[in-house]
């Protein structure tokens, strides 16, 4: 029996079941309406889970995707029933407090380096280029985007009588290819649109009377809580 041969086998069948283990989803070009986008018509993401995969989390957030050919744009629906944020400035430490994050990368491999996005309740942004070789949160550095020069559009609403905030996040595709390499892109562009992004979406929340809650739509069974795990990325197929 050819031992080296079986063990080859063994090792492409690891590879494959590795690389296609997590969750795929396909997006639409927006559709649009009276009002601009057409959330209603869209891919949506829910069934966030807490960071450990030991049940769901008990405020849900409920994320709308689609694109246009200049960016990605996401809405993000969030009940809460303590909402809670004291951060006013753009790269503040949002995750300290009620929060929507978004890490994002151009290409199906596996990345290193890849975007991080996080939008407050009040309506504040934190963006960063993130390179982690460890897929770990013990491996992340970060340099920190302008909010203003990121040419993300972004807002937030809160409505108290809900017990909900509503955030929204247009993100220009060119800042997800450039943030996806070891250098700045400057001077290249991406194709018109990607055909996959790599991507993971969390939540970050204080549940009245609670401990504070880490939530992922693809959960990376970390403990202590890290979302900073990209082999833990789904895919996002372009349609």
């Amino acid at each position: 029996m050819d031992y080296q041969y079986l063990l080859s086998i063994n090792v492409f069948l690891v590879f494959v079941i590795v690389t296609f283990a997590q969750p795929s989803v396909n997006v639409y070009p927006c559709q649009y309406g009276d009002y601009g986008i057409n959330f209603s018509n869209t891919t949506h993401l829910s069934n966030f889970r807490l960071v450990d995969n030991s049940t769901v989390a008990s405020e849900q957030t409920f994320a709308s995707v689609c694109y246009d050919e200049e960016y990605l744009n996401i809405q993000t629906t969030n009940f809460d029933d303590n909402i809670y944020s004291p951060f006013t400035d753009c790269n503040d430490d949002l995750y300290k407090a009620d929060a929507f994050e978004v890490f994002l990368a151009y290409g199906s491999n596996q990345p290193e380096f890849y975007l991080e996005i996080e939008l407050s309740p009040m309506g504040v942004l934190f963006v960063s280029k993130i390179y982690n070789p460890g897929d770990a949160c013990s491996t992340i550095s970060g340099t920190l985007i302008d909010c203003g020069q990121s040419g993300i559009i972004y807002n937030a609403t809160v409505y108290d009588q809900f017990n909900t905030w509503v955030g929204t996040l247009r993100i220009p595709l060119e800042l997800i290819y450039q943030t996806s390499s070891s250098s700045s892109s400057e001077g290249s562009s991406q194709p018109l649109t990607p055909s996959t992004l790599r991507f993971n979406m969390f939540r970050i929340d204080v549940p009245l009377n609670s401990p504070m809650q880490f939530a992922c739509w693809n959960p990376t069974d970390a403990n202590p809580p890290c979302f900073h795990i990209p082999s833990a990325f789904g895919y996002m197929n372009f349609q």
